[in-house]
């Protein structure tokens, strides 16, 4: 499969918050879900660019889980459940096998670019805080909490490869980088978010 920025954004998506995984009558499933209010998100972009990635329509909707309810998509379309087997996910729980995959690292900066871009919306954030004691908060700092430390380390490789030197740190069993600095948001460094 070729690697563009579609692909790329795809799969950082998926890396973040997408699933794969087998049902009872072994057909795969692929999961892409969020926040019920990033239902606009999904509709807008994410469908487009499922369809512009692989050639397939698909729709987002409503997710019943239980105490809060999720918008995303659900498909077992083989078009795109083979598409991810082809990119190198298997089904079943990623937290200890996802990373950031070497055809990203060998793919151009557009595509490097894309990658962390559906990352950083499924699995990072932009906050600012206040430094040096003062009330103002004006302190950029964009960061990525994840279950996987492959994923983290990976993910600073990456970073440092397309010009972002980033900062990474353990927390009980969350794996966090941080990009940090009045420079993340000068000129247009914040492009490869959107």
């Amino acid at each position: 499969m070729e690697i563009n920025e579609d692909v790329a954004e795809i799969v950082g998506a998926h890396a973040g918050d997408g699933t794969l995984y087998r049902t009872n009558s072994n057909s795969i499933v692929w999961e892409l879900r969020g926040d019920v209010l990033e239902k606009k998100y999904y509709t807008d972009h994410i469908c487009p660019l499922v369809e512009r990635a692989f050639g397939i329509k698909v729709n987002s909707k409503l997710r019943n889980c239980g105490k809060s309810n999720t918008w995303g998509i659900q498909t077992s379309k083989k078009e795109i459940t083979n598409s991810f087997l082809e990119l190198g996910f298997v089904p079943g729980t990623k937290t200890y096998t996802v990373f950031v995959p070497d055809y990203i690292f060998n793919s151009n900066i557009d595509s490097k670019r894309a990658f962390v871009r559906g990352l950083f919306d499924t699995d990072g954030c932009l906050n600012f805080y206040a430094v040096n004691g003062g009330k103002s908060k004006t302190y950029p700092r964009i960061v990525f909490n994840f279950a996987s430390k492959n994923l983290r380390d990976t993910l600073k490789k990456l970073l440092s490869e397309i010009g972002f030197g980033s900062y990474s740190w353990d927390y009980k069993t969350e794996f966090a980088l941080c990009l940090a600095g009045v420079a993340l948001v000068q000129g247009n460094n914040l492009g490869i978010l959107r």
